[in-house]
């Protein structure tokens, strides 16, 4: 693959999430994860600037309807398994931290596959146009996001 087509699916990834978010807040979901990280804010923010046709905007939140079924499983086990650790209440068992961890991380894996299935699947609806804006906003994003961490550094 070209640096091009990496950056363009870099950028569709990005869009994906925050479309997914986007429609699903709209749709009275909570989203994959519960709540909306920066990124997952941020993507929805460029998901919105690429002007979605109203068929667009329904393919999307069909596709968030589609996979509810796989995300919600997964993150109620995530937060049976945060429950736990928390009723540990500064005690530490090894081997039950370390099966906890185990499975925090198998079930991160399992989520991170379904939200990039997702990102593919939105990704495919966009237009060529939306694509190449999604590029542009993207690195607008992410110097901007450098910017700041740079300064943030500084400030140490």
């Amino acid at each position: 693959m070209n640096k091009k087509t990496i950056a363009i699916l870099s950028i569709a990834a990005i869009l994906v999430i925050g479309g997914v978010f986007a429609i699903a807040q709209r749709a009275g979901h909570k989203g994959f994860a519960g709540h909306g990280t920066r990124g997952e804010q941020a993507a929805m923010m460029m998901l919105r600037r690429l002007d979605l046709t109203d068929q667009q905007q329904a393919q999307v939140k069909q596709i968030l309807e589609d996979n509810k079924g796989a995300v919600e499983p997964i993150r109620e086990q995530l937060k049976a398994n945060h429950k736990k650790l928390a009723d540990m209440k500064g005690t530490f068992d090894e081997a039950q931290v370390s099966q906890i961890a185990k499975s925090q991380g198998d079930l991160t894996a399992q989520l991170i596959v379904v939200r990039q299935k997702v990102r593919s699947q939105i990704f495919a609806i966009l237009t060529d146009e939306q694509k190449a804006k999604a590029d542009q906003l993207r690195q607008t994003m992410k110097q901007r996001f450098q910017d700041r961490f740079k300064n943030g550094l500084g400030d140490e």
